[in-house]
């Protein structure tokens, strides 16, 4: 393997770890955030979640914590989607490169 190879394999490399960073520190944020803010009412104020909505059964709580999975779902979708567009490719040059 020349040294060229072995440049262009690390500026790959670098260029795989900013992307990657640009998009895991988002959606960690959108991911964490949520979460803590939905367990620290339940620590300091369950209450608050312990309210029936309407005239039925469902409280507050389970509302919330149904669209909270539902968020961290479309999170996850999001990740697979800039994954598979940005991440990928520059993957498949780093192989295509250390290949040669």
């Amino acid at each position: 393997m020349s040294i060229a190879s072995i440049k262009k394999i690390k500026k790959l490399f670098s260029d795989l770890q900013k992307a990657r960073r640009e998009i895991v520190l988002p959606l960690i944020t959108l991911t964490v955030a949520p979460y803590f803010g939905f367990i620290g009412v339940i620590a300091f104020n369950p209450n608050l979640f312990s309210k029936l909505v309407g005239s039925g059964s469902l409280s507050i709580g389970i509302i919330l914590g149904f669209i909270l999975i539902l968020h961290i779902f479309l999170v996850t979708l999001t990740y697979s989607y800039l994954a598979n567009k940005k991440l990928e490719p520059i993957i498949r040059k780093l192989i295509k490169t250390q290949s040669m």
